[in-house]
């Protein structure tokens, strides 16, 4: 089964995107409050198929969670799309700045079925 690992530390929001994405999208769902925590699960040997990642996170970051993971050989080839409230602009700068590639970034609130329409596009990817 597919699994999506959801990194966000609103719960309100960690719930209602696993509550889409498990019931409308039949994929399996795991959450993380924040980069560390989704860290230390990777590191236990989790892999997910795709991280949705929110940026504005406690401590760690989203962007230096990703830094981390694309410096992990094991890692650094598990799809990810950012989930955030900022604007694309500002994160994809950031992005570049540190030469990190991702190819969606989402702008909160987004509707479900285009949150779950970007995710099926981003797993067909090869």
């Amino acid at each position: 089964m597919t699994l999506i690992f959801i990194i966000e530390d609103n719960e309100n929001i960690a719930d209602s995107l696993a509550y889409f994405i498990k019931y409308l999208a039949h994929y399996d769902t795991l959450i993380a409050n924040s980069a560390e925590v989704a860290y230390d699960t990777l590191m236990k040997g989790v892999t997910p198929d795709l991280i949705l990642l929110d940026v504005k996170l406690p401590g760690m970051d989203g962007i230096d969670f990703l830094s981390r993971i694309h410096r992990d050989v094991k890692l650094r080839d598990v799809k990810v799309i950012i989930y955030t409230g900022m604007l694309e602009n500002k994160v994809r700068e950031e992005l570049e700045r540190r030469n990190i590639f991702v190819h969606h970034i989402i702008q909160k609130p987004a509707s479900p079925s285009g949150l779950i329409a970007t995710i099926d596009s981003e797993l067909k990817e090869k």
